[in-house]
């Protein structure tokens, strides 16, 4: 598991990081215009899904080519969680605003489905849950609004490679009623400081770690799947998903699950203390230290 080597400079570095964060902030990035405008105009491609995880990774996919191409170009300030923000007012915009006197923006409600369905809590807009809440009822298909609505089973399962520097978790998710069920895997480095390196969706246990293998080599293909009973060594997870930190190292894949990591994390706490497992909040961003 992770180690506790080096806290006070991972502090240091992670207050540095923030407080750099928030100045950059002041200054909106000449990225946001362009990339918000490439979703926006490509929103139709979701019209495909044929449930709620397809409608889930084309929004990922749709987002994560535009954070990739900030990454690629070496864009300044590039501040993913106002972004997301921006992008969801410009969507709840066209949204509202008919296409033509018989015709809404159909896209446009698809893209707001996705949003919720991939938005940690601190990135939802009240005005868009507010929105859909009011048109569940009406929404075709019917299968929509459960988009947003995915939740952990509880099952957890976890593997590791020889020397303990990767870490795979992987957890039972479901939407409403407990349909489309799935696996989603959290690949962690432990080293310090614990970082996510990517994600993914998969149908089974099974297919999750033959991909997790395959993607740490040699070091891991002894590993297997064994059920997480001791939840303490979870106390990492709510740690590697900080959507400030932007390293722009990072692969396509993690950033295509950028925000959505971060929100299948929240969802994995939740479920876990309804049943009374204790696990830590959800840090405060200036305090976040390996534990």
């Amino acid at each position: 598991m992770p180690s506790s080597r080096g806290r006070k400079s991972q502090r240091r570095a992670k207050i540095a990081a923030r407080a750099r964060h928030h100045r950059e902030r002041a200054t909106r990035p000449s990225w946001y215009d362009e990339s918000i405008r490439q979703v926006l105009r490509h929103r139709r491609t979701l019209l495909f899904a044929k449930r709620p995880r397809e409608l889930e990774q084309a929004t990922c996919e749709l987002l994560g080519a535009q954070l990739h191409s900030a990454v690629r170009s070496r864009a300044a300030h590039l501040n993913f969680d106002r972004w997301f923000g921006e992008l969801a007012s410009a969507t709840l915009s066209s949204a509202n605003a008919p296409v033509s006197q018989d015709e809404s923006d159909i896209p446009g409600w698809w893209l707001l489905h996705g949003l919720l369905a991939i938005a940690p809590t601190d990135f939802l807009i009240p005005a868009i849950q507010d929105l859909l809440d009011a048109t569940t009822g009406h929404c075709d298909p019917a299968w929509l609004p459960l988009a947003c609505r995915v939740q952990a089973t509880g099952e957890i399962w976890h593997l590791t490679n020889r020397d303990e520097t990767r870490i795979a978790l992987v957890a039972g998710y479901e939407y409403p009623g407990g349909a489309d069920q799935h696996v989603y895997l959290f690949d962690v480095e432990t080293c310090s400081p614990v970082e996510l390196l990517g994600a993914d969706v998969f149908d089974t246990l099974d297919q999750a770690a033959r991909a997790w293998r395959a993607s740490v080599g040699e070091s891991a293909v002894d590993s297997h799947p064994s059920a997480v009973t001791d939840h303490e060594t979870l106390m990492f997870l709510p740690y590697c998903c900080d959507p400030a930190h932007i390293s722009g190292l990072e692969s396509r894949n993690r950033l295509d699950n950028w925000f959505r990591a971060a929100r299948r994390v929240e969802e994995l706490l939740v479920t876990l203390r309804r049943r009374g497992t204790p696990v830590p909040p959800i840090p405060i961003p200036e305090f976040t230290e390996c534990r």
